[in-house]
């Protein structure tokens, strides 16, 4: 089994370009080749350096030409059609692979049987500067219909290439993403925790002007989505999503989409909110009865533009009262707020998951929403997002993205693993896209979701047998997530639904050893070491700053700064672009 790495290239500086065939060269050593595609490149010293290629003498290097620029998918799909490879690795003509992480990628499909893998990747700008690297979580379909996140390198089999037939022309500048879209209708792909390529940005091309994401990439992206949700046969609404950084600045394009499907038919929410009666909290210097607040923040939301959305003219509150609770002041408060539905009192002996039970059992909504008390609606019209997402029966489950009262991110999404339970938060301020792979902006699975916003369908609910009572004050919502996923059910959040959280106002949120240790017996056979989704690269721990080990840390922080700057300036007086030296040295070029 071999490897055949596709490169396209058009009028490429050579610089990298022979950086990018030389690195592509040694990992493919003798026993892979490297397809080379000049798409009628017009660049004197790009052809003179391809002249030269073609004499090298390296039988693992093949130079093929197009007459006439025919655009990157027609010359994708030749260097497809002259490759002998049984695995296909397509290569910008830029950037360059890593031979590690590439090896790693190898040996897993040759050994491990793996159909189709994507690697993680550095990004660096034009010089080689190195930006971020793009630490990857496994599979996510959810997050690659909101964004290309899987990207390079990726091996894939020439079956599975010839299956879907290609890269299709039309969707130049997004051409991976429609192949991705249309292969995972035949596969999942896997991910592999290796660094198996270096993206270098800031060169001008379809998908990036700049530094920006291209208007061509953008539309195509749009039309390869569409199509996607077409051959699935659901209609969906595709809107590219632009980020503004801060008040005043022009909205930037982010190469994310918000993908709705849109529904069979409008259904009822049910939402179901225990509660304790007179429960209060303190939001900055204002003192507020979080139940009252709740309601209010509710009845705000059912409107969009000043009309009352569509998604919410069936909508029911059921309130879950402690026992001691007066049923009367529960069933007012609702009607204070112009709201409908009823109060319920629960048995003796708190038992939030037998409080969220009994109000799912009196539901008479299709969809039920388990929401805190002390939790208030940021978005307008969050409903036709949780509706969306729950109309494929495959998902389990829908959160959004919690905030503290000072607006900084609380939860995007729950990691577990068998060492660890924790909030994700890779950046603690919601105006940015989070992390390498835009989670703050784009819907994604997660392991987990927190149950103080917690929707599902009634069946999917009932199905799976509701929240566990052996999980009286919390990790109930882990649990029953972690069932899903194990009848194959997927678990989203979307973070366009924003919600700010209380926190655990009306009970004490400390978690038991003894729960903990019953989450870990119940699931040991399926939870894996660490969760599937973290990115734990982007979680480092900030000590104080007045203490021995913050010292420690902060001077080794600025030591980093220093030698980091120190680097840039040297590079920035090279002429040309360069590269980490582990990934290629001068002496393993094979073509000058």
């Amino acid at each position: 089994m071999h490897t055949s790495f596709l490169i396209p290239i058009y009028d490429t500086d050579v610089a990298v370009l022979r950086l990018c065939l030389n690195s592509a060269l040694k990992a493919a050593g003798d026993q892979h080749e490297v397809v080379v595609v000049d798409d009628g490149s017009r660049r004197t010293e790009t052809i003179d350096f391809l002249d030269r290629c073609k004499v090298s003498g390296l039988e693992n290097l093949k130079i093929l030409q197009n007459s006439e620029n025919s655009g990157v998918s027609y010359s994708l799909n030749k260097a497809a059609a002259a490759a002998t490879g049984d695995l296909y690795a397509p290569v910008d003509h830029d950037d360059m692979v890593v031979a590690s992480g590439f090896a790693t990628m190898w040996a897993f499909q040759v050994y491990y049987g793996v159909n189709w893998a994507y690697s993680d990747e550095m990004q660096t700008n034009y010089k080689g500067i190195p930006i971020s690297t793009m630490y990857k979580p496994d599979f996510s379909l959810q997050l690659l219909r909101s964004v290309m996140y899987i990207n390079h390198l990726q091996l894939f089999p020439n079956t599975l290439f010839e299956t879907v037939g290609g890269y299709r022309e039309g969707f130049e500048g997004s051409q991976d993403h429609d192949l991705a879209l249309r292969m995972i209708e035949h596969t999942k792909p896997q991910h592999i925790t290796a660094l198996a390529y270096l993206w270098r940005r800031g060169s001008v091309s379809m998908s990036v002007e700049h530094g920006r994401i291209g208007n061509i990439s953008i539309d195509a992206s749009r039309r390869a989505l569409e199509d996607h949700f077409e051959r699935q046969g659901l209609t969906a609404d595709v809107t590219p999503y632009f980020l503004v950084a801060a008040p005043g600045k022009e909205p930037q394009a982010t190469g994310t989409f918000v993908s709705r499907i849109i529904p069979s038919a409008m259904s009822k929410i049910s939402i179901v909110i225990p509660c304790k009666l007179g429960s209060t909290a303190v939001v900055g210097t204002d003192s507020i009865t979080v139940l009252e607040h709740c309601l209010l923040a509710i009845r705000q939301s059912l409107f969009e533009d000043g009309k009352l959305a569509p998604a919410l003219l069936e909508l029911e509150i059921i309130l879950v009262l402690n026992h001691e609770d007066d049923l009367t002041t529960g069933n007012s408060l609702i009607s204070t707020f112009d709201l409908t539905g009823f109060a319920l009192c629960d048995e003796p002996e708190f038992n939030f998951s037998r409080k969220c039970n009994l109000g799912a059992n009196h539901a008479s909504g299709q969809i039920v929403v388990f929401l805190n008390d002390d939790t208030a609606f940021e978005t307008k019209g969050w409903a036709s997002h949780v509706i969306s997402l729950l109309e494929e029966e495959d998902v389990a489950c829908v959160g959004g993205l919690l905030l503290n009262s000072d607006r900084t991110v609380q939860s995007c999404g729950d990691n577990i693993g068998r060492n660890s339970a924790v909030h994700y938060v890779p950046n603690r301020s919601a105006a940015t896209v989070g992390d390498a792979m835009h989670r703050y902006i784009s819907d994604h699975e997660t392991t987990a979701i927190s149950g103080a916003f917690f929707c599902c369908r009634k069946h999917t609910y009932e199905d799976l047998g509701g929240f566990s009572l052996a999980f009286p004050n919390s990790f109930q919502d882990v649990d029953f997530c972690l069932r899903a996923r194990q009848k194959q059910m997927r678990c989203l959040v979307s973070p366009h639904i924003r919600l700010l959280h209380f926190e655990s106002v009306s009970r004490n949120p400390t978690v038991d050893d003894q729960t903990l240790s019953l989450i870990r017996n119940i699931h040991a056979s399926t939870m894996t070491p660490t969760d599937p989704f973290a990115l734990w690269a982007y979680e480092i721990p900030q000590p104080r700053i007045i203490s021995r080990v913050g010292i420690l840390h902060y001077l080794a922080v600025i030591k980093k700064l220093l030698k980091r700057t120190v680097f840039m300036i040297l590079v920035h007086m090279r002429p040309g672009p360069s590269h980490p030296r582990y990934i290629l040295n001068k002496n393993e070029w094979r073509v000058r």
